[in-house]
């Protein structure tokens, strides 16, 4: 619910100053500070597309949960895996852990006395993982900070139900620019969108299997994607439609908020058994 007489809006950076206190004020204490990217994303997507889909994803966890309100996205970040494709832009992993620290040490300063650190981007999972409790530790007299960690099982369900739906292989519905991805940035911005430009790219099934998920993902970050798909696409995004975009959206934002929700609580509790 939003407060009367404020702006229809939980992103920050579209708040004013009074905005944001007053909203602080009214409880909504919690900030989301996903970390994205710019990097390429097909011939068909824009660079933006991992910033955007965090924005998206972003104000329906902090409607879901009613007490947050959505920190400027971090980007870019850590892209290096895809700098062989013009438009891409990636820092090195100190200068992403400064930005991810000093963001979070300015929003534990403004009232913020829960941290929600999440990844919109595969290639800042893991340092952003690392870094969590020095940064934890850094501003605990003032906040709670947490590094969101995908629920595996919620994430698979999702992911299989859709896949049924659509009646799609793992290859088709990818993890990079394929039928899932690129069909949420047609839910959020369509005029950004190229299907025109669309194509099939990597879609051996072998290459998606659990048990060479690891192998293919680190073979990227040695070699970068161009060496596994010359168009940059993991996936196949050729029927993507706006509306498998929008349900795909609202069952992530629904599984981020029911993990927070879980999480908030567990602070709580033990706050009060310190008590």
């Amino acid at each position: 619910m939003f407060i009367p007489g404020l702006k229809d809006t939980l992103l920050m950076e579209n708040l004013s100053w009074e905005e944001i206190n007053e909203f602080v004020a009214q409880g909504k204490t919690t900030a989301l500070q996903y970390a994205g990217a710019v990097e390429q994303h097909g011939p068909h997507l824009p660079t933006i597309t991992d910033t955007l889909l965090a924005y998206a994803l972003g104000e329906r966890v902090a409607k879901k949960l009613g007490n947050a309100l959505v920190a400027p996205v971090i980007r870019p970040g850590l892209s290096e895996h895809h700098i062989d494709f013009p438009g891409t832009v990636s820092l090195s992993l100190e200068t992403f852990r400064r930005i991810v620290e000093e963001s979070c040490e300015s929003l534990s300063r403004h009232g913020f006395s829960n941290i929600v650190l999440i990844s919109s981007h595969g290639g800042n999972t893991d340092t952003l993982k690392a870094i969590t409790p020095d940064i934890s530790k850094k501003v605990a007299r003032r906040s709670n900070v947490f590094f969101l960690i995908e629920d595996r099982h919620a994430h698979e369900a999702t992911f299989e139900r859709f896949r049924k739906k659509m009646n799609a292989t793992i290859g088709e519905m990818g993890v990079h620019s394929g039928l899932t991805e690129t069909s949420m940035v047609l839910a959020v911005r369509p005029d950004l969108v190229d299907m025109k430009r669309a194509r099939e790219g990597l879609v051996e099934e072998s290459f998606y299997l659990p048990e060479n998920v690891l192998i293919s993902q680190m073979d990227a970050f040695i070699h970068g994607i161009k060496s596994q798909i010359d168009n940059g696409i993991l996936g196949d995004p050729r029927r993507a439609t706006a509306e498998l975009g929008n349900e795909l959206l609202e069952a992530i934002s629904e599984d981020q908020a029911i993990q927070i929700r879980k999480i908030l609580g567990a602070i709580n509790s033990n706050k009060r058994a310190q008590a």
